[in-house]
């Protein structure tokens, strides 16, 4: 574990403007992975890179933890052309077991503006195996994620965070709710039709909202989500016909993965003077952002980033302490597990190179009796090796099990130190 390292920023730490700077889509990741892995990081490096509306965090095993931060500082900077100081002043590392611990934190939802969300844990899943089908994920990150992974699923079955079934999407539907009242005879429109748009619009229906306009760049897109829904409920919208919508719309929920704005202020003030007695809540849960800021200057307009959100939920949604504290004991101990995976990994070319040494030994040393023996059967020349295996399996068993579990008065490097020094490995487990 002492090679693990993790640098990233998130809504805590980072402005809606410098997370848009450092946003990654798919393909994007899968060139970063490959840059990160064949000019950037140290031989036999493993990285995996998680992009998301709240943050962009760089997971790294690498021979040169040191060096390898130094290269994703670069990375990001030049990425988002910042400043370093300035990216320094967001940014955040962690090494070692406080890597993994912040990495199974994330993935359980312990991290998240909306705390328990499940999006996070789906969005951790397609980083792994973004990095998987890239290359880049080896042992110990395949290990570590898979470890995430089921963390996040014990915190959601096991806590209140998994009753709660929160999500962005829900919030704003509850936001909607609250200053528009009853959704019934409301008219939403989604911009975008990926997952974040689904999860929208199922619980826009759940709340009663019978009317769900769909507009998408791709149309077919867009008619799928209408097919699953429901036609008595939602209808698709060709995108050049997005603004002439407008009018119609209590509620707008942007959620593309375009690189600019979507939603501009023009057509949303045009939209309004069709209907300036009635209220519209825009709520942009993209990062880049869909929306123009400036559409919130528009009277009868809310807009909310998805950032305006914690409040909401810190308000409405607050998690008991008794959820925390089960929560983080789900944490310690799939972390408790992961480390002792990893400390068990260091053993292991020890005992390699023990049982190489010992391969060595017995064949020289039953070569040499053979010779002394003159002529023998092929049975007993096979009888004489498998003794001289055997006795060397009985000797070697007991430093091989304290190698494994190490006393309770050593730590495991001193143990490891030990048994090299006590069966001369230290020479061929350097070399190694």
């Amino acid at each position: 574990m002492d090679s693990l390292l993790l640098v990233g920023f998130n809504h805590k730490v980072a402005s809606i403007a410098l997370r848009e700077r450092l946003a990654f889509n798919q393909d994007e990741i899968r060139r970063a992975l490959g840059t990160l892995q064949q000019e950037m990081l140290e031989e036999n490096s493993e990285v995996v890179l998680i992009s998301t509306c709240n943050r962009t965090e760089i997971i790294c095993h690498s021979p040169n933890p040191c060096r390898a931060e130094q290269a994703l500082r670069q990375f990001l900077a030049d990425k988002g052309d910042i400043p370093a100081e300035t990216l320094d002043e967001v940014l955040y590392v962690h090494h070692q077991v406080d890597a993994a611990r912040h990495l199974l934190r994330v993935s359980a939802g312990l991290d998240s503006l909306v705390v328990g969300e499940n999006e996070i844990q789906g969005q951790v899943r397609t980083a792994f195996e973004l990095a998987q089908q890239a290359g880049t994920s080896g042992p110990v990150l395949n290990r570590l994620f898979g470890t995430a992974i089921r963390a996040g699923k014990q915190v959601r079955a096991q806590t209140e965070i998994g009753q709660t079934r929160l999500s962005v999407a829900s919030v704003v539907v509850e936001l909607a709710e609250q200053q528009l009242g009853d959704l019934h005879h409301k008219t939403a429109l989604l911009i975008g039709a990926g997952k974040i748009s689904t999860l929208a619009a199922r619980e826009l229906v759940g709340a009663g909202l019978q009317c769900v306009l769909v507009a998408n760049r791709t149309f077919e897109r867009a008619q799928k989500l209408v097919q699953n829904l429901g036609a008595q409920y939602a209808s698709a919208v060709h995108f050049d016909r997005l603004a002439e919508k407008l009018a119609d719309a209590d509620i707008v929920i942007c959620s593309t993965g375009a690189p600019h704005i979507v939603l501009r202020v023009e057509d949303v003030a045009n939209g309004m003077l069709q209907r300036p007695q009635r209220p519209m809540l825009v709520a942009d849960l993209a990062i880049p952002r869909d929306a123009d800021p400036a559409i919130d200057q528009i009277a009868n307009v809310d807009l909310y980033a998805i950032d305006d959100l914690s409040k909401q939920v810190e308000e409405k949604h607050p998690l008991t302490a008794q959820a925390w504290t089960e929560a983080e004991a789900i944490v310690d101990g799939c972390l408790d597990e992961f480390r002792g995976w990893c400390e068990s990994r260091r053993v292991v070319p020890l005992i390699r190179s023990l049982h190489a040494k010992a391969k060595l030994i017995i064949e020289a040393e039953v070569s040499q009796t053979l010779k002394r023996m003159g002529p023998i059967s092929a049975e007993q020349q096979e009888a004489i090796e498998y003794m001289g295996q055997a006795i060397v399996n009985k000797i070697l068993h007991e430093p091989i099990c304290c190698i494994k579990t190490q006393p309770d008065t050593l730590d495991q490097a001193e143990t490891l130190h030990l048994v090299e020094a006590l069966f001369g490995l230290e020479q061929n487990v350097n070399q190694k």
